[in-house]
């Protein structure tokens, strides 16, 4: 897949209708700071095209970008920002869970995981969210460049154990030097390739 054109559509604060509704949704899940708008921009080789921070819990809405006019990408609020007070996380979680549940038009989630460090709880329980409504999901090891390919293998498996999938479901990514680009716009075109399949059948 080449991504020609990518724009930002709105954000959200609540899942309701918004323009183009009714495209392919592919949304970022991930905890604050994992790497999602980067993920975002380094697919579209746009680096201004999602609000990047340094500073966990940027992304406070869900915001939705149109690819190709064929497909959007969401960017959904990071959880597990520490310094967030019990009523933005609970804001934060109603926005993510109110998008995941009201949306049907999303197709897969990519669930973002730093590759420095084990899964945390709040990630192993959003795996348990995805797998108990089933929605598809696929994990993305992000931050690869801050890890030599050893140190890359010695922490994936424990990413496996931890979130319960098999080391070929986890998908290595750089937002740094595009480790793991192409096989990530491989996976989203094999799911909206299957899906348009799907509906001819």
């Amino acid at each position: 897949m080449e991504i020609k054109k990518a724009k930002f559509v709105q954000s959200l604060s609540a899942f309701r209708e918004f323009p183009g509704q009714g495209l392919p949704e592919i949304a970022m899940v991930g905890k604050s700071n994992v790497g999602k708008s980067s993920l975002i921009n380094n697919l579209t080789r746009n680096s201004k095209l999602a609000r990047t921070s340094s500073e966990p819990g940027k992304t406070r809405l869900v915001n939705l970008f149109l690819i190709n006019e064929a497909f959007f990408l969401v960017d959904l609020p990071g959880y597990g920002f520490a310094r967030a007070s019990k009523q933005e996380k609970d804001k934060w979680a109603e926005m993510i869970e109110g998008y995941l549940k009201g949306s049907e038009n999303l197709k897969r989630v990519f669930q973002l995981v730093d590759i420095r460090h084990a899964p945390t709880s709040d990630d192993q329980l959003m795996v348990e969210y995805l797998r108990h409504y089933e929605i598809p999901f696929t994990v993305v090891a992000t931050k690869a460049d801050k890890l030599s390919k050893a140190q890359r293998g010695r922490n994936l498996p424990v990413i496996c154990r931890t979130l319960a999938v098999q080391p070929w479901e986890v998908l290595v990514h750089s937002s740094k030097d595009g480790t793991g680009r192409e096989l990530l716009l491989e996976h989203i075109e094999k799911e909206l390739t299957q899906n348009d399949t799907d509906s001819l059948i």
